[in-house]
């Protein structure tokens, strides 16, 4: 199954819980007009005039329907809303802290470099890591409705006992759920988990409020004949409580059989992406020998129970996830199910790079830059394999990354995990590297915006930065972006200003200057004003004709002048849509800024469709027959936009 049926399940499930949640909307209503009615009889029983008991009040019913309705769906929205913002709020909510990308932990530094290793190799922004510092138990989980503002969180208790190798199986898992889209599904079930638990905190705070006060006033209520009236509302909050618990309860049922069947999924992918299925058996090992096992005791952890990685709150009734014994028969079938007890893991600095990728002494960097070349080789030859592998990297990429980042000068490597130092490492990269009195005019421009200390520092970095091999630049920008987020949103502003000015300087725009912008702007900026929560949907071709055109006339004209309308036709017959005519898009028209705004359009296209997009795409770079490193990183710049990680490009055959 590849990225795309994935993505299209994922959707079709979504679907199916919207179903399930109006069934228990509807049961609900019924429950809550039920319980009105019974009140309703009690008042009309007490008065001078009693009326015959009646089932049916067509009035009441309208009443509560609109009611409940209304309660509900303002909690959903309200819960869907905070959490379309990103898995931030998530993490947040459960007690994360934001690991700093410079922190001096070596067990955090390990967990860093694992969880940057498999962004790379996937080809997802490397997202920001949270540690939940008062868990015990060994646990995990990714949040988010896109792989671009995707966070993950980790237990204290699983980064003190997992091993290197332990931790890769469950950053691999948890990098499944990114790809799949099980983070987006998950996002939805937690807001319409809230709307129906909102009716339990409204009744649990009727209870409470009126509860007391009617203990302090009880004998004036009762003279006056309000304690009937205080009594009743009481009940009414009871029946609240009781009746949104009710909901609560098959809600859970819903997410336990939805989440199940996904983590033994993510397991399997997390087995293929690896190729050691030991790692992710031994840290389900782990959590059955360790005395605080998986859970997680935070007060919001039972609205999440169904993002971790392990069980989260043993309750076997409502598990979301299968038997501890059947995942690891599942990876390793020997298994005789007993748990060795779980100790604290001992790292060692030589894990922070991982120690199988020394251990092949390989001449890291020559071997990086001949797989890129014979991957930009095999795609022209191949453009539709570069579809085929969205959502599927391997152990290849994950030792393709090792090649590149184990190159990477240690100062260097140091400078991106820390802000300044990432800073510097940015703005070295967009300077000229021909024109010695253009880069003047840049430096100078970051001059004026900057302190002395920036200036000092990239000075400092400008030698090895220069260095970088082509395939080395766009990882370099990746493993950047945790520092850079740790900026106050006046820094970032400021940083963006800069970036923008040393792009446009030579009014000329190159492939690898977009993807510095476009990964700047999506993934810093919302810290400053957060964007609209993208809606993937069902619109036919004809809605996003025209982004589609000016994106494919934007690669067409990136080759030969002479063969633009060629490679434009190119990609237009991959398209495979009949009775589709459009026309090349005038150069002028092909600005940063249309790019960006038709990228954005084109990412809310349903999965399918974006398949066939990317198909056009690739078709379109590779029918000069040949391909440059440059223009594989943009097409995986363009992928990234719709929400479709491609890992580095390579030449798996060979």
């Amino acid at each position: 199954m590849d990225f795309f049926d994935h993505q299209d399940r994922a959707r079709r499930k979504t679907g199916l819980l919207v179903a399930y949640f109006a069934l228990a909307v509807v049961g609900v209503v019924v429950a809550v007009y039920a319980a009105s009615v019974g009140i309703l009889t009690y008042f009309l029983s007490r008065s001078s005039e009693p009326e015959p008991f009646r089932l049916w009040h067509p009035e009441l019913f309208v009443a509560v329907t609109c009611s409940v309705i209304a309660v509900i769906a303002t909690g959903t929205f309200y819960k869907i809303i905070m959490l379309g913002t990103g898995g931030e709020h998530v993490a947040v909510g459960l007690g994360g802290k934001k690991i700093p990308a410079n922190t001096r932990d070596l067990s955090e530094r390990i967990l860093l470099n694992v969880v940057e290793e498999m962004a790379l190799a996937s080809g997802t922004p490397v997202p920001p890591v949270y540690v939940m510092n008062d868990e015990p138990g060994i646990n995990a989980f990714a949040a988010g409705t896109t792989p671009q503002n995707a966070v993950i969180g980790i237990t204290r208790g699983a980064i003190d006992t997992l091993s290197r190798d332990e931790l890769q199986g469950v950053m691999a898992h948890e990098f499944s759920h990114i790809l799949n889209g099980d983070m987006r599904l998950n996002i939805r079930l937690m807001g319409l988990l809230h709307g129906i638990l909102v009716l339990a905190l409204i009744g649990y705070m009727i209870i409470r409020i009126l509860g007391n006060s009617n203990t302090r006033s009880s004998s004036s209520s009762n003279k006056k004949g309000g304690g009937g009236i205080i009594f009743a509302i009481i009940a009414a909050g009871a029946a609240l409580w009781i009746i949104g618990y009710v909901g609560v309860f098959f809600a859970h049922l819903i997410k336990s059989a939805v989440s199940r069947q996904r983590e033994y999924l993510a397991d399997a992918s997390a087995v293929q992406f690896t190729r050691n299925p030991q790692g992710i058996s031994d840290a389900l090992k782990k959590i059955g020998g360790w005395a605080k096992s998986s859970k997680i005791a935070a007060p919001r952890a039972e609205e999440a129970s169904h993002m971790f990685f392990g069980e989260a709150m043993f309750n076997s009734f409502f598990a979301t996830h299968p038997p501890l014994p059947e995942r690891i028969r599942r990876l390793d079938p020997n298994f005789s199910g007993a748990f060795p007890k779980t100790s604290i893991a001992h790292h060692d600095k030589s894990e922070i790079i991982d120690p199988q990728s020394l251990s092949q002494k390989r001449s890291s960097l020559q071997q990086a830059h001949v797989a890129a070349l014979a991957g930009a080789e095999h795609f022209h030859q191949q453009p539709s394999e570069l579809v085929e592998s969205v959502g599927e990297p391997s152990s290849v990429h994950i030792d393709h990354v090792h090649d590149l980042v184990d190159a990477l000068a240690p100062v260097l490597a140091d400078d991106l995990r820390d802000p300044l130092g990432a800073v510097a490492v940015i703005y070295s990269l967009l300077l000229a590297q021909t024109n010695a009195s253009l880069r003047e005019e840049q430096l100078k421009i970051i001059a004026k915006h900057c302190d002395s200390g920036i200036m000092q520092e990239l000075r400092r970095v400008l030698p090895t930065v220069d260095t970088l091999a082509p395939e080395q630049r766009l990882p370099v920008i990746c493993m950047a972006l945790p520092a850079l987020h740790q900026m106050s949103p006046p820094q970032i502003q400021n940083f963006y200003l800069v970036v923008r000015e040393l792009i446009h300087f030579d009014r000329q725009v190159s492939v690898f200057e977009y993807a510095v912008h476009r990964y700047i702007a999506k993934r810093l900026l919302p810290r400053l004003r957060p964007a609209a929560t993208r809606q993937e949907g069902n619109q036919s071709f004809a809605a996003i004709a025209p982004h589609f055109a000016l994106v494919l006339s934007f690669l067409a004209r990136l080759g030969d002048a002479n063969r633009a309308n060629v490679a434009f036709e190119a990609g237009l017959s991959a398209l495979n849509i009949p009775s589709t005519r459009l026309a090349i898009v005038d150069a002028a028209d092909c600005s940063i800024k249309n790019l960006d705004g038709s990228l954005d359009r084109l990412a809310t296209a349903a999965p399918k469709l974006k398949k066939q997009l990317l198909s056009a795409f690739a078709a379109c770079v590779a029918e000069d027959r040949h391909v440059s490193i440059e223009e594989t990183e943009l097409l995986r710049v363009i992928a990234d936009a719709l929400g479709c990680p491609v890992p580095p490009v390579l030449d798996l055959v060979n």
